[in-house]
């Protein structure tokens, strides 16, 4: 059990000063009397350390790794490879939204909602419309034909007028 300074111990491994203290705050190295021992602390970063992850490097024993895992790990975290990939993958769906939407295979689906209301409202405007306009006439109607082919031609003429 070799007890070093932080500073003796991150010179031995190659490691920053400030690499071990990040070890030491998260707990992975333990300090005793201030020293760290290098046998346990070796074992430490070599238990906590994601071997998908490390990196190796230019100093002669263990090097430093690219990620030290947290106790418990992080459930849902994601590399950043993965996260780039994902990003494109957002921009390459908005790209083609964008394309799809200036082609014209794309509409607004608000502004479709608003036609749709409005052309409904229209329809129903006229056919509400028709019993105030024929009133008068069909109340001076008596043959029950006539009445039924001045309906008829009155709703035509509102549904032809709808189509334009």
């Amino acid at each position: 059990m070799a007890l070093l300074t932080q500073a003796e111990f991150a010179r031995q491994q190659g490691f920053t000063r400030g690499y071990v203290t990040k070890l030491i705050n998260k707990g992975i190295i333990k300090l005793v009397n201030k020293k760290v021992d290098s046998a346990a602390a070796i074992k430490a970063i070599e238990k906590n350390t994601d071997p998908s992850k490390h990196r190796p490097s230019k100093a002669k024993q263990i090097s430093q790794p690219a990620e030290i895992l947290p106790a418990g790990g992080q459930p849902g975290a994601v590399d950043f490879v993965t996260a780039r990939t994902m990003r494109e993958a957002f921009r390459a769906k908005l790209a083609k939204l964008d394309f799809e939407e200036r082609s014209g295979q794309l509409t607004d689906a608000t502004k479709v909602k608003n036609d749709a209301f409005k052309a409904g409202r229209i329809i129903r405007d006229e056919l509400l419309a028709i019993p105030d306009r024929l009133a008068d006439v069909l109340a001076a109607e008596d043959d029950a034909g006539e009445v039924r082919k001045i309906i008829f031609e009155e709703l035509e003429l509102v549904l032809n007028r709808l189509c334009k």
